[in-house]
């Protein structure tokens, strides 16, 4: 019996070609022909071949890995982002390294132990603002892209990004709600160190003070960004002596919560009171939520992240690119026009 691992010059040998076709064969390299590739994945996969990680990497100097940075994966726009990505870098034989900043204090350490030819690029969606590790990152000068996030000040202009426009989404709330004839409007939001939050919150705030309606205090719920914050919020607003007709959530997985928050204070939606997320996950869109909401288009902005991360990987020079997706309203069921004796 063979103890050895199968090496590309096993295959090659069986396969009766040179160790150069071999590898060109695996990689999909179009200088073969589909046929002998073809020949030649059988073979390696019936003799159980399996490249050799570390070789591959001290002949590419690359490591075939790309670190992935997420946020919290109990918010479903995470997985989204993250798994599309995972499916574009696979398609060019990267493997991922995932990381998220769930378990606060112990992902700036993570990421720091990147350094040293662990990967070859970072996409970093982790949404918060307020670390210094995004700083550090760009002065490592390994490929770096930021996506469905931001960066304050000097460093916008050094680093690749791609964002949707947060401000632009925020007014269409705003403009929205108030064609409906809302104007005691509340809004459940999350921590301002959130790039996305700010910038939403920012465009919704000026739209309803440029109409002569500023948003009320009494009537902004600030806490996580999570379901369990849409439901503590929503039943406080709710429970107000004059409660708002409409609610803005500042994603669709906090407007889940205050959908839950609406039925456990017997409410009706959009009847009692109209509700508003953002984001469009595909959940939103299911008829037992039909959620009105704001549409980022997540998947595309994660492929023209794994796009530019790829070709800077592959040498492209240039400077730092910023590429903003466009958001649409979404008009579903939980969102109508005030009826002013409700």
């Amino acid at each position: 019996m063979r103890n050895k691992p199968v090496t590309g010059y096993d295959v090659a040998r069986r396969a009766g070609v040179s160790q150069s076709t071999v590898s060109r064969a695996l990689r999909g390299d179009p200088r073969v022909i589909q046929k002998t590739r073809d020949e030649i994945q059988a073979l390696a996969k019936e003799m159980g071949y399996v490249p050799h990680v570390t070789a591959r990497s001290l002949i590419t100097r690359r490591s075939s890995s790309i670190a992935v940075v997420s946020g919290d994966l109990r918010n479903p726009s995470y997985p989204t982002l993250v798994n599309t990505l995972q499916d574009r870098f696979a398609r060019d034989d990267y493997r991922v390294l995932l990381m998220s900043d769930r378990t606060e204090g112990t992902l700036e350490a993570d990421i720091r132990a990147l350094r040293g030819g662990l990967v070859d690029g970072v996409v970093f969606i982790s949404a918060r603002l307020d670390s210094p590790i995004v700083s550090e990152m760009i002065d490592w000068n390994i490929p770096l892209v930021i996506l469905n996030r931001d960066v304050d000040g000097g460093e916008a202009g050094r680093v690749d990004r791609v964002t949707s426009d947060n401000l632009g989404g925020g007014r269409l709330v705003a403009e929205h709600l108030l064609d409906m004839g809302h104007t005691r409007i509340g809004f459940i939001t999350g921590p301002l160190a959130n790039s996305s939050v700010k910038l939403r919150e920012q465009g919704f705030r000026d739209a309803l003070t440029r109409e002569g309606v500023p948003l009320d205090e009494e009537l902004v719920y600030r806490a996580a960004v999570d379901a369990k914050t849409g439901l503590e919020g929503g039943i406080h607003l709710l429970g107000l002596p004059d409660r708002p007709s409409a609610i803005f959530c500042i994603t669709d997985y906090v407007a889940f919560g205050t959908l839950d928050a609406t039925k456990r204070l017997g409410l009706g939606v959009p009847d009692d009171v109209s509700v508003v997320g953002y984001n469009d996950l595909d959940i939103s869109g299911w008829s037992i939520l039909d959620l009105t909401t704001v549409r980022q288009p997540l998947e595309d902005m994660a492929l023209a992240a794994a796009e530019l991360l790829l070709a800077r990987i592959d040498g492209a020079a240039g400077t730092p690119v910023h590429r903003q997706f466009g958001v649409e309203w979404v008009q579903r069921g939980t969102a109508a026009p005030h009826v002013a004796d409700h």
